[in-house]
């Protein structure tokens, strides 16, 4: 914590994985081949990443600049080790990052009050992002986003998506793959 809090955290890591190696060459090198065995793949995948967010970025005319970063090894093998998990069990060998000119904030969100019901719908189907902030006064507030779409479904139910495709389309109800 003291590295990131002083920004020598490049330092940090760096002093990690060459310690690492040191101290437990034969994992390292496991480590350091399962890695790069995934390395072009993974460099690839990462690009395309870049490239969507960056795309959204330009659409929704925000400036920011995108950034992708390998996973050090030695955080890989804390993840191992401390976490027990499989090498195939860390899902996060990459990262991506956006940087923006400013805090798009206007409260403060409460911590561990983040549901994601747009990426793991509910049983029902239910979607929208659910976050609780300190809104004005200090009381909580729950926000909840979601598309029209969503929230003809959420308030009306399944066959709100029917009738909504009929509104968007101009009253042709037209079916696609994702309906189904």
């Amino acid at each position: 914590p003291l590295a990131h809090r002083l920004g020598i955290q490049s330092i940090k890591a760096e002093l990690e994985d060459l310690s690492f190696a040191v101290l437990h060459p034969k994992i390292y090198a496991e480590i350091e081949s399962l890695v790069r065995q995934r390395t072009p793949q993974r460099e690839q995948y990462m690009q395309s990443v870049i490239a969507a967010v960056d795309e959204d970025l330009r659409e929704l005319r925000i400036r920011g600049r995108v950034m992708g970063r390998p996973k050090q090894l030695y955080s890989v093998y804390q993840k191992m080790i401390v976490r027990g998990r499989e090498f195939d069990d860390i899902y996060d060998l990459i990262g991506i990052r956006v940087l923006v000119g400013s805090v798009r904030a206007r409260w403060t969100p409460l911590p561990g009050r983040f549901k994601d019901y747009i990426a793991t719908p509910k049983f029902n189907l239910y979607q929208s992002l659910h976050t609780t902030v300190i809104g004005p006064g200090g009381r909580t507030v729950e926000i909840q986003i979601r598309t029209n779409e969503m929230h003809e479904q959420a308030e009306y139910g399944v066959a709100a998506h029917w009738k909504y495709k009929e509104r968007v389309n101009g009253g042709k109800s037209v079916e696609t793959d994702t309906d189904m």
